[in-house]
């Protein structure tokens, strides 16, 4: 088993040795998935390959990212409890798909069949319309959407975004009907293309959909970050407009919670390390990608809250039984 003095002595750059990688089993001999639960493009996706590059480079078998999209991260969650619990099959969990679908519907999976090595990263969740939408701010938009029923789209059903927003519309008396986007990709397409009036989803998804001619490209009237965030600076968070909406949705590295202890341990730390390196967090920064580690242990008990969160919100807004 690998020391844990090594992880430290690595992580405070007091040694420049790779990871040890000496185990009884030779593991890993064979390159090793990331199944990602939404499309190529997503946040969620650029974190996983972003660690997924970390990760090779102190090995020497390939970490490869498998995209596996559906039911707002639910297919692709649901794939990745069925491998085989020998470690060579990692899943990259998001808030929601993690903590709030297994609560909604048979999900093919429960949150404690994985378990957690790492939370990685967060992103703030942005509210965007389209450009030439009616609505300049979201005072404009929330007044509306109490006299008219008003449509919006988020990564899918269960997800942090659409919990967040159908809590803020309860609590407010928003006429909302939502639609899923098969991702954020897909849900950024929806706002697009007109078929719904806004779309809530990570803020970063926005960046490629702001500099278009004419009336075309989004605009990003709110972000749920409590101070503003760089990539956005003209956008005001939902706090500074007056409205009590503070949303982030969080990704992190999970695997089957029958794999061997010693596999578990070695995951552990290799990912502690390389996702506490310079080298990850430039790499994150190039995608506006919050830096936001958390240890196996921190990470179980932020998703142990979230279940109860969740569970509380879904029952709130009739989606569960009491």
């Amino acid at each position: 088993m690998i020391s844990r003095t090594l992880i430290t002595a690595g992580i405070l750059g007091l040694t420049a040795a790779p990871l040890a990688q000496a185990q009884a089993d030779d593991y890993p001999s064979e390159p090793i998935k990331i199944v990602v639960p939404f499309a190529a493009g997503d946040a969620l996706d650029q974190s996983a390959r972003v660690i997924a590059d970390q990760m090779e480079d102190e090995l020497d078998v390939s970490v490869v990212i498998q995209n596996i999209a559906g039911a707002g991260g639910a297919v692709g969650t649901a794939e990745a409890v069925q491998a085989e619990p020998d470690g060579y099959t990692l899943l990259m969990g998001s808030t929601g798909a993690l903590t709030a679908r297994p609560l909604m519907a048979d999900s093919g999976y429960k949150t404690d069949d994985f378990q957690p090595l790492a939370q990685l990263v967060e992103v703030p969740i942005g509210l965007a319309v389209a450009k030439d939408s009616e609505w300049e701010d979201v005072d404009q938009l929330f007044a509306a959407a109490e006299d008219e029923r008003i449509t919006y789209s988020t990564p899918g059903p269960g997800t942090t975004q659409h919990i967040n927003m159908g809590q803020f519309a309860l609590e407010n008396g928003l006429n909302l009907s939502h639609i899923g986007g098969k991702g954020g990709t897909g849900a950024v397409t929806n706002v697009l293309t007109g078929e719904v009036d806004f779309v809530f989803v990570g803020a970063t998804n926005y960046l490629g959909h702001l500099d278009g001619e004419d009336d075309e490209g989004l605009r990003v009237l709110g972000v749920g970050s409590e101070e503003r965030v760089d990539y956005l600076p003209d956008t005001p968070t939902f706090q500074e407009a007056g409205h009590d909406l503070t949303a982030a949705v969080w990704f992190g590295l999970l695997t089957h919670s029958e794999v061997p202890e010693e596999r578990v341990a070695f995951l552990e730390e290799l990912i502690s390390k390389v996702a506490q390196s310079e080298e990850t967090r430039d790499a994150y920064a190039k995608f506006n990608l919050q830096d936001s580690f958390l240890d196996a242990d921190a990470f179980q008990e932020r998703i142990d809250g979230n279940v109860e969160l969740h569970r509380q919100i879904l029952t709130d807004m009739g989606v569960l039984e009491n």
